[in-house]
Formats: C-alpha cells, sequence, structure tokens
C-alpha cells in the first residue's frame, strides 16, 4: 500500500473516532485490505447497534463514576472501537484474516485477543501507546505485526 494512502486512512480513523458518545476516551478503528488499502469495516467506542442501554455517552462514563483503571473490566462500559469494527465486518460478511488494522490508541488485552482470532496480522496504532500494554504485548508474542505512526 502506498505511504500517501495509508496516510489517509490513518486520519480518516482519527476523524471516526469523533463519532464516540464516550466523554472518557473517544476511539476509532478502521479495517483495511492491505492490497489495495480499501476500508472493509470501521468502528468506534459506543453503546451495541440499536441498543437503548445507557452504558455509555451522556455526561458521565460508566468506567470513570467507578475508578475503573483503563484496559481493565471490560464488561463495565460501552464496546470497544476495535471490537465494534471486528463485529461490523462480521455483520457484513467481510473476512478479516490477513487484513490490517488501523486504530487511534493501543488495545486492551480483550481487543488484542479478538484481533488475533479474527486472524489480523497487522495493527498500526496512531499514538502513543498507553500505559496498560498487555494488548500490545499480546499481540506481538502472537505475530501480529503492530507499527506505531504518528502524524
Amino acid at each position: 500500500m502506498k505511504d500517501k494512502l495509508l496516510e489517509i486512512r490513518i486520519k480518516q480513523c482519527g476523524l471516526l473516532s469523533n463519532a464516540s458518545p464516550c466523554p472518557r476516551r473517544a476511539v476509532g478503528a478502521i479495517i483495511i485490505d492491505p492490497t489495495d488499502g480499501v476500508v472493509l469495516s470501521d468502528g468506534y467506542n459506543g453503546t451495541p447497534r440499536g441498543s437503548e442501554d445507557v452504558l455509555c455517552g451522556g455526561s458521565v462514563c460508566l468506567r470513570e463514576d467507578s475508578s475503573v483503571k483503563s484496559g481493565t473490566q471490560n464488561d463495565i462500559g460501552c464496546h470497544h472501537a476495535e471490537m465494534n469494527a471486528i463485529l461490523n465486518s462480521s455483520r457484513r460478511g467481510q473476512a478479516t484474516l490477513g487484513k490490517w488494522m488501523i486504530v487511534s490508541c493501543s488495545p486492551c488485552l480483550m481487543c488484542a485477543k479478538a484481533i488475533h482470532h479474527a486472524g489480523i496480522v497487522k495493527i498500526i496504532i496512531s499514538s502513543i501507546p498507553e500505559s496498560h500494554t498487555q494488548g500490545v504485548e499480546y499481540l506481538k508474542r502472537n505475530d501480529v505485526d503492530v507499527s506505531i505512526v504518528l502524524l
């Protein structure tokens, strides 16, 4: 893939994060085909599609309100952007095997395991990795190429 197109996709991921209703941290994720750079799926952190449950958004984040450490207790709050991108891909019948993911922050361990299991072979993180590094370490140990590209 050409560097210019990858740069555009990274910027798109950053813009996508603006769709998140989360007051704690807005995150975007895009799954692309590395052969031509086409976006296959995307996601941002938020409630499940069509759900009326208030898992995140509004003026208070449930994770923040409960003092949940970033990267832990993922059953509290919204779906993460990476998980939404993978689930959106599945919903549309788009294979993730051999694809790349661009994400606007480093994945938590739960998302890292989902990325690996989905067959995604490369993840591009467009920010400096967070203090929780378990997800990145997991991906590296399991032969998922991890790149940090700051624009």
